[in-house]
């Protein structure tokens, strides 16, 4: 029988961290970019420096992820390279994970993580996350927190789209013609007053009738084919920082709640939406039932057709997507990923840094826990000055860990292995 799958809960962006709250963060804190918050271990150290460049790698997320039941605390933190050649390579991201014992209390001989009481894990009692609590700091994000706070991409798609239209209603607005010279094209007469004329082709009558000829205009001075296919290049200052010391991407709070899924709904509910359905429209709640079902009726059929793309795995990944727009990351220890395109195949499957495989501590399977989606690349941008990286995107970035999260005593930091998908071209 096939396990039934588990829940997913959907990470979101949030406010941006002030230096005053920076002194609050710990290792329990769900965050964007920044500087890694670790656990009171002593002696911890990763190879900071990117294995193909060099350069200094940035934190991307901070995933506060314990186990229920367990007596762990349990961080994920995503290092990688933003030199462009690096960034869409596997080898130059790097997930490590960090766990530490929770300290037994007197009136407990083991804390069980997460209890039923708090609302800062992933797991159980994440349901509670949802609301927004002004007061309660018992996740360590003190901050306030307005419900207008989380922008959508369909509303920034809205107003991007608005000013768009405007420009162009000004630019049509503008363009004037000369009457003095016919052979002048619209755009002349816009621009020609400040010295910058657009070659156009002149057509000169001549005396023989219906005999015109034309002049061959002006080639095009930039190769636009060249300008696609260039190679984006790190800004000389911030290749000069990444050599002598780590940067770091603007740190940002992540909102997390559970994905909906209207599978959930019972028959009840969908019982009592067919009968107020039949009260409206005075029919019979059996041929709507059958319709809904699927079952055959003399009308026409409907078939399930291949989206216009042809690519189904993809065209699923989307749709999942915008059912809930905003979404950044995914994650779930039971639930399979949301992917868009196969994952990398390889005849020697534990030669392949891109392809999962067994824990090469344990043995255990492994599974993937975190997933960034595209929504995720939007957030990042360099610290002090905002700056923003075009070639920093993305199709996902899977996060597979040890099922069963092997640690052993004088482990400081374990290596999990991270899959890039670049975007779909």
């Amino acid at each position: 029988m096939a396990k039934s799958k588990g829940k997913v809960y959907l990470g979101y962006e949030e406010e941006i961290i002030s230096e005053r709250n920076k002194l609050q963060l710990n290792y329990t804190i769900n965050k964007i970019g920044g500087l890694p918050n670790w656990p009171p271990l002593e002696n911890i150290q990763f190879p900071t420096k990117c294995p193909l460049c060099g350069l200094h790698r940035l934190l991307v997320v901070q995933c506060y992820a314990p186990i229920e039941g367990s007596v762990y605390h349990r961080t994920l933190y995503v290092f990688a390279c933003i030199n462009p050649p690096c960034w869409i390579q596997c080898e130059s991201w790097i997930c490590v994970r960090s766990q530490m014992q929770d300290v037994p209390s007197k009136t407990s001989a083991v804390v069980l993580m997460p209890s039923s009481e708090t609302n800062i894990s992933w797991c159980q009692g994440s349901d509670d996350w949802n609301q927004y609590d002004n007061g309660d700091s018992s996740n360590g994000n003190v901050m306030n927190i307005d419900n207008n706070s989380i922008q959508r991409n369909s509303d920034e798609e809205d107003e991007s789209n608005s000013f768009e239209l405007e420009t162009v209603e000004q630019a049509l607005e503008n363009l004037q013609v000369d009457s003095n010279n016919a052979n002048m094209s619209p755009v002349q007469g816009a621009v020609g007053e400040v010295g910058a004329p657009v070659p156009a082709a002149e057509l000169e009558e001549e005396d023989e009738s219906g005999l015109v000829i034309a002049e061959t205009p002006t080639a095009p001075m930039n190769n636009m084919i060249a300008l696609f296919n260039q190679t984006a290049e790190l800004p000389p200052d911030i290749r000069s920082r990444l050599l002598n010391g780590p940067m770091q991407f603007v740190s940002k709070y992540i909102y997390v709640e559970e994905e909906w899924n209207k599978a959930s709904y019972d028959d009840d509910k969908v019982t009592e939406l067919l009968n107020k359905y039949k009260k409206d429209n005075e029919i019979e709640v059996g041929s709507v039932a059958d319709r809904v079902a699927g079952a055959p009726t003399e009308d026409e059929a409907y078939e399930d057709a291949n989206p216009l793309h042809g690519d189904r795995l993809f065209h699923a990944f989307l749709t999942r997507l915008h059912a809930h727009p905003g979404q950044i990351l995914r994650y779930s220890r039971n639930a399979p990923p949301l992917l868009g395109a196969p994952l990398p195949v390889s005849e020697n499957a534990s030669n392949s840094p891109c392809r999962p495989s067994n824990c090469i501590r344990c043995g255990s399977r492994l599974i993937c826990e975190l997933q960034l989606v595209p929504g995720f690349a939007n957030t990042l941008c360099l610290f002090p000055n905002n700056v923003t990286l075009s070639h920093l995107h993305f199709l996902s970035v899977l996060i597979f860990t040890c099922s069963q999260s092997c640690w052993q005593q004088n482990d400081k930091l374990v290596e999990e292995m991270v899959i890039f998908q670049p975007e779909v071209i």
